[in-house]
């Protein structure tokens, strides 16, 4: 059989880098990070919001395509981790200031790390 991730376990994962990344935004807020891209601003909720849905999203697409190729499977936990970090780019040259792209990098970063720990962890 294939292994596939435990998707109600790894929720708990992702509720975990939800609620770093809303940290990490409460932090750059108090510092006084403008926290906008492209002149709109980015709240609170988006940030949870959207690292919960983005990472169990990707969980059932990622356990679902491992249904059908076991290589996939054994390389998810890496493909994904990966991918967080690597995209941890486009907030950097998107954001509207510096300190604002670092914190948005590093959101990107913890839900990589997060992703990867979670997949490996709950993958039966």
């Amino acid at each position: 059989m294939v292994n596939q991730i435990n998707i109600l376990k790894f929720s708990g994962y992702a509720l975990i880098a939800a609620a770093i990344n809303s940290v990490i935004f409460l932090l750059a807020k108090s510092a006084n990070v403008a926290m906008t891209v492209k002149q709109a601003e980015i709240k609170l909720s988006m940030v949870f919001v959207e690292t919960l849905i983005a990472l169990i999203v990707a969980s059932i697409i990622a356990s679902f395509i491992g249904k059908f190729s076991k290589n996939f499977s054994s390389k998810m936990a890496l493909i994904g981790g990966v991918f967080g970090v690597v995209s941890a780019i486009a907030p950097l040259t998107s954001a509207d200031d510096s300190k604002t792209g670092i914190a948005l990098a590093l959101n990107h970063i913890v839900a990589g790390a997060l992703w990867y720990v979670g997949v490996k962890r709950t993958t039966k």
